[in-house]
């Protein structure tokens, strides 16, 4: 099951697990978004097994209600991949409480809803996957996005709580740690940036491309071993692993 699956990342992690095999639940908030989904997907994946389900992922019930659902449609849920999440840029001193909870009820505690509701499935099924979208904003900072970045932290954290809670259970978390990334998302700074723009942003010189992040997820839903667990793992051309120069 991959939320947040319309688009960008999920989108793309959606489509790989498809053409890999795999039967795929894309949780989102927009219909219309979730069908052309799910087309592109059996146009591209011939025989896929790809279902969508509208989802607000800060409620409880919606996110059972798409567990129980991706149970009886397909089977089970072996791995949840959440990588829903919005970005709105708000500078600190006009920080609400609005544009705060949005932002750090969809990405994070929309993490925590679904997670919960396929652990307790996982539990009573001899363990499964959980892979959580964080943000290289989980551990640097950017201008305008204190709640962005709070909920990207909250989610390399969550990650590693609920790998010590869940590992009696059998369920192996992670999380992945993107930098920039040619998504919806990014598109209006990426279409402004030269590649001496980008060279400044990462040793790479460009924007990591969706399916590599989702190759990466894939990789930890399907194959990774299962003594890696409670790690984030970083995928931003090497970005956070630049010193600044004077």
């Amino acid at each position: 099951m991959v939320t947040g699956g319309g688009t960008g990342i999920g989108f793309a992690t959606a489509y790989t697990l498809a053409k890999a095999g795999l039967a795929v639940m894309i949780g989102g908030r927009r219909e219309g978004v979730l069908e052309d989904a799910c087309e592109r997907i059996r146009r591209a994946a011939t025989g896929a097994r790809v279902a969508h389900r509208s989802v607000d992922v800060a409620s409880a019930d919606d996110c059972s209600t798409l567990i129980s659902e991706s149970v009886s449609e397909l089977g089970g849920v072996d791995a949840l991949v959440t990588a829903a999440a919005i970005y709105e840029p708000v500078p600190f001193i006009d920080m609400t409480p609005e544009a705060w909870d949005r932002t750090l009820d969809i990405t994070l505690r929309g993490s925590v809803l679904c997670a919960v509701a396929a652990a307790r499935h996982m539990r009573d099924h001899g363990g499964g996957r959980i892979i959580l979208v964080s943000s290289l904003n989980g551990t640097v900072s950017e201008p305008e996005s204190a709640h962005y970045s709070a909920a990207k932290a909250g989610i390399i954290s969550l990650a590693r709580s609920m790998a010590l809670d869940l590992a009696g259970s059998g369920i192996i978390v992670n999380a992945v740690a993107p930098g920039w990334v040619r998504t919806p998302m990014t598109e209006d700074f990426l279409q402004q940036s030269t590649t001496e723009m980008l060279r400044r942003v990462n040793p790479l010189a460009r924007a990591g491309e969706p399916e590599e992040i989702a190759n990466l997820i894939c990789y930890l839903a399907v194959e990774a071993p299962a003594f890696l667990t409670g790690s984030t793992l970083s995928i931003d051309g090497g970005q956070t692993a630049v010193a600044s120069m004077p």
